[in-house]
């Protein structure tokens, strides 16, 4: 199998692996129990939850564990109506944020979503109009997971702040976390939502971070877990290696990079050394390494996803969350592309782990694909 779909999930590393079967093995007290057994895995939470704070700038007690990216989403959605009554995000988020949004707004609360540009790009002067009357929860994702557009955080979330100290920021970091660079304390933020699975960890296995300070009530009631905050008992061996997972991405991050963006060069000049005409959405300044939403003239995008499905070949044709909709890209028509070329566009994600070996075949079958495409026209 030959797999270009990183952005939809990872292959687990060496290092998570071990650690999940280390501890399933060998730690699998519950760390709620008072006897040693329990308190060693109670030590190992702690200090996975050190791990993965140290890995964002965080403080221990700001790292909050969940099942997923999308609980940690919703989590925060889902407190407008509590300490927040109105909300602000934009047209390209996740649906983890977008649906629970589009409910709230049926419910009756003000909810603003943002536009943006044909980079994928929000206007800081977009969120500033937003910004007027009651304390607002505003929600931006960091890095886009089908056109890679990173969004400029920093600044967003000083307009926010400075507008009004009682408004909060949370940014969907599901995709970035493990990839580049991040420290909460820097960016600004007051929550931030992460996946393991996304930094070649295990699925089933996310965090929350929430700033100190910030106004967030419980979200999941019971045995008074994760401080109160996210009851249910801790899936420790899942927990561990997250964070062994995002310590050795994060350790080895230039590394990785470096070697992703060598590949995602190589990929590019064997498109044109075929002579594969193509273009690139969101091709700006802003464009995170290894995610190319590429439009390939006179294909038809999901024709050439089912073509390579019969060669062990993996791409999409935009978030794996909403592959199985008939729906077209919300984040490509919110770039205003045209509906021809979302039609004829493929997200192909490259990992730590392609090789060029990896995109000689990938270029070898996209080549194919074009030349029956251009004898069925003649």
């Amino acid at each position: 199998m030959v797999y270009f779909d990183n952005a939809a999930t990872t292959a687990m590393s060496e290092v998570a692996l071990d650690a999940l079967m280390e501890i399933s093995s060998n730690q699998y007290g519950n760390p709620s129990s008072i006897y040693g057994f329990g308190k060693r895995a109670k030590e190992i939470l702690e200090k996975s939850r050190r791990i993965i704070a140290g890995c964002i700038g965080a403080d221990p007690e700001e790292i909050y564990f969940t099942s997923c990216g999308t609980e940690s989403d919703n989590w925060v959605m889902n407190q407008i109506g509590s300490a927040w009554n109105s909300g602000v995000t934009t047209m390209i988020e996740h649906h983890a944020i977008l649906y629970p949004a589009k409910k709230k707004a049926a419910e009756g609360y003000n909810i603003d979503f943002l536009p943006v540009d044909e980079y994928g790009m929000v206007k800081e002067g977009a969120i500033q109009k937003t910004l007027t009357g009651e304390p607002k929860l505003v929600s931006v994702m960091l890095q886009n997971n089908e056109v890679g557009t990173i969004q400029h955080i920093q600044n967003l979330a000083k307009i926010v702040h400075k507008d009004n100290e009682k408004s909060v920021f949370h940014t969907d970091a599901v995709q970035a976390v493990g990839h580049i660079p991040i420290d909460v304390k820097t960016l600004g933020v007051d929550m931030l939502s992460a996946s393991a699975h996304k930094f070649n960890g295990p699925k089933g296995i996310g965090f929350l971070y929430i700033r100190k300070g910030c106004n967030l009530q419980a979200f999941i009631l019971g045995g008074g877990q994760e401080s109160k905050m996210r009851s249910g008992t801790e899936s420790v061996a899942s927990i561990y290696s997250m964070a062994k997972a995002l310590e050795d991405n994060t350790t080895n991050m230039s590394t990785i990079h470096a070697n992703v963006l060598l590949m995602e060069k190589y990929l590019l000049e064997s498109l044109k050394r075929e002579d594969i005409q193509f273009e690139i959405n969101g091709a700006g300044d802003n464009r995170a390494a290894g995610i190319l939403n590429i439009a390939f003239d006179n294909f038809d995008g999901e024709g050439l996803l089912n073509m390579l499905d019969m060669h062990d070949i993996c791409i999409s044709v935009g978030s794996a969350c909403n592959s199985k909709s008939q729906n077209r890209s919300h984040v490509l028509q919110a770039m205003g592309l045209s509906d021809s070329r979302i039609d004829s566009s493929v997200r192909i994600s490259i990992g730590r782990y392609n090789t060029e070996k990896d995109i000689d075949i990938l270029v070898k079958w996209i080549k194919k694909y074009r030349d029956i495409t251009m004898i069925a026209d003649l």
